[in-house]
């Protein structure tokens, strides 16, 4: 079982091990360019946002700046509205659900 694993199955892991690294990096350069972009950019927005999270529904808002550790662990339905600060632990999966 890899550290990825481990941490997905609620176990022990080592968050320093180059797989999360990778990870970490990968998103904060993502956030970077999210939490840059102007209200109005919501194509640019939403690109961006299916790039990190593991899946994202229609109708999805969130607001700058946005903050999360790996992004690949969250995923949110349709009709879901995140306000600005908000910032999300993901070290194991976040689901944010339908209409929310």
């Amino acid at each position: 079982m890899d550290e990825r694993q481990r941490s997905l199955s609620g176990q022990t892991y080592d968050a320093h091990a180059p797989v999360f690294l990778e990870l970490k990096r990968r998103t904060r350069q993502l956030l970077s360019q999210y939490n840059q972009l102007a209200y109005d950019q919501k194509s640019e927005k939403r690109t961006i946002l299916q790039a990190m999270f593991a899946k994202i529904g229609s109708n999805v808002s969130v607001g700058s700046p946005f903050i999360c550790d790996y992004g690949c662990n969250i995923s949110i339905g349709q009709n879901v509205s995140i306000n600005m600060n908000c910032t999300l632990i993901d070290c194991n999966r976040i689901w944010i659900e339908v209409n929310i």
